[in-house]
C-alpha cells in the first residue's frame, strides 16, 4: 500500500509541478493565490490530524488506540511544510496587500492596515509562519517517537507520558493553528479581522481528517469495524454542526453589527458566481453529511460512513478555495487551471512523503497496553 502511495503521490507531484512551475512565471499573481489554497488545504487538514491524536491520547480513548498509528503517520508529514512554506515566502507581494505599497490601498483601508504593521510586515511574518511548523512538527514527531518506541519497551510508561504530554500540548497547539490561519489566510484582506476564525480553521481541517479516518477503517477491515466506525462517525457528525455553527456565530455577529470595516470580506463572496459556490459550500460541508449522519445504522457501516467522508473532503477543498480566492477575483468566480494543478502538486507531495516515512514499522502500536481493548471496542448505541 505505501509503495502504490508513494508512486502515485510523485506522479501527482511531477504532473502538478510542472505546470504550477510555469504559471508563476506566466502569472504569479494567480499562481500564488492557487499555491496558497493548496497548501491551506492540507495544512489544516494534517494539523486537524494532529489535534485528534493529541485529543486521543489526552482523553485516554481506548477505541483510539487501533487509529492511533495511521493518524500518526498522517502527522509525520508536518516536517515538510517547512519545504511547502517556502513558496508563499517568496510570494508575500503578490499574496498581501500589507506586503507591498501599504499606501496605493484606498484611504480607509490604508489607515486600518498601517496600525498592524507591526504584526504584520515580512520578517516577523517569515520568523512567525516558520515557527509555527516547526512547533507543530515538534510535537507530533515527539509523539509518534514515542509510540513507535512503545512497540519495544517501556509501554505502560510511555502511554502515560503521551497522555500527561498530549493534554498540555493540546492548548499549545490549537494557538499555534489559529496565529497561522490568521497569518496565513486572514491577512490576505488585512482591513477584516474576526475573533473566531482560527477555529472555524480548525473545524473545517477536523472533521476532513475524521473522514480520512473514515477511509481507513472501511479499507482496513478486520480487526477494524462497526465499533470504531460509529465512534468517528458521532464526532463527524459533531463538529460537522460546529464547523457550520462557527462559520454561523461569525457571519451573524458581522450582519447584526453591519460595520463598514467587517462587511467586506463577505461583499467579496457575494458578487459573480461566488453566491453559487457558497451555497454549493454549505450543502456539501454541512446539509449533505449532516443529514447523512443522523443515521445510526449508516456510522455503523463503514463503507458508508467512508462515503460520507467522500463528500465532505472535497468539500474541505471547496472550503479552502472560498477563503483564499475571492481575494484575487472579488468580482466573478473565476476558476483557472494553476488552481487544479497546485491541489494536484501540493497534495501529492504529501502522500509521497507520508507514505515514506510510514514505511516502516508496525501498522497498528503493536506495544500499546490499551491495543486489546481497542481491538474488541463494539460503540453500539443505547
Amino acid at each position: 500500500m505505501n509503495r502504490a502511495l508513494l508512486r502515485g503521490g510523485l506522479a501527482a507531484l511531477l504532473a502538478g509541478g510542472l505546470p504550477t512551475a510555469i504559471g508563476w512565471a506566466v502569472e504569479p499573481a494567480q499562481a500564488s493565490h492557487a499555491y496558497l489554497f493548496a497548501f491551506s488545504t492540507c495544512f489544516s487538514l494534517v494539523a486537524g490530524m494532529l489535534f485528534l491524536v493529541l485529543i486521543g491520547n489526552a482523553s485516554n480513548a481506548r477505541w483510539f488506540v487501533p487509529l492511533r498509528r495511521f493518524a500518526e503517520d498522517v502527522v509525520a508529514v508536518l516536517p515538510l511544510f517547512l519545504v511547502l512554506l517556502l513558496p508563499i515566502l517568496l510570494s508575500l507581494g503578490h499574496l498581501y496587500p500589507w506586503a507591498g505599497d501599504v499606501h496605493a490601498l484606498p484611504p480607509a483601508e490604508a489607515h486600518l492596515v498601517e496600525k498592524k504593521l507591526g504584526w504584520l510586515n515580512r520578517p516577523f511574518f517569515t520568523a512567525r509562519a516558520l515557527s509555527y511548523v516547526v512547533a507543530l512538527g515538534a510535537v507530533a514527531e515527539a509523539l509518534r517517537r514515542w509510540s513507535r518506541r512503545q512497540d519495544r519497551q517501556d509501554a505502560e510508561r510511555l502511554r502515560a507520558r503521551m497522555v500527561g504530554f498530549s493534554a498540555v500540548a493540546l492548548t499549545v497547539v490549537a494557538f499555534l493553528v489559529s496565529f497561522a490561519a490568521w497569518d496565513w489566510v486572514m491577512s490576505l484582506n488585512p482591513a477584516w479581522f474576526s475573533n473566531v476564525y482560527g477555529v472555524y480553521y480548525f473545524g473545517g481541517g477536523f472533521v476532513a481528517a475524521l473522514s480520512l479516518v473514515a477511509w481507513r477503517i472501511a479499507c482496513a477491515g478486520a480487526p477494524l469495524g462497526s465499533g470504531h466506525s460509529f465512534a468517528v462517525g458521532r464526532l463527524m457528525l459533531a463538529f460537522t454542526i460546529f464547523w457550520m455553527y462557527i462559520g454561523f456565530a461569525q457571519t451573524m455577529l458581522v450582519w447584526l453589527v453591519d460595520l463598514p470595516d467587517e462587511v467586506t470580506w463577505y461583499l467579496d463572496r457575494w458578487a459573480g458566481g461566488w453566491q453559487g459556490f457558497g451555497v454549493a459550500l454549505l450543502v456539501a460541508h454541512f446539509a449533505l453529511p449532516f443529514a447523512l449522519l443522523l443515521s445510526q445504522p449508516l456510522k455503523m457501516r463503514p463503507r458508508a460512513l467512508a462515503g460520507v467522508g467522500a463528500v465532505i473532503l472535497p468539500a474541505h477543498v471547496m472550503d479552502h478555495y472560498y477563503l483564499v480566492l475571492p481575494e484575487l477575483h472579488p468580482e466573478a468566480f473565476a476558476p483557472h487551471w494553476l488552481d487544479l494543478s497546485a491541489l494536484v502538486a501540493v497534495s501529492g507531495a504529501c502522500v509521497a512523503f507520508g507514505a515514506l516515512r510510514a514505511r516502516h514499522g508496525a501498522s497498528m502500536p503493536v506495544g500499546d497496553p490499551a491495543l486489546a481493548e481497542g481491538l474488541r471496542y463494539k460503540g453500539e448505541p443505547g
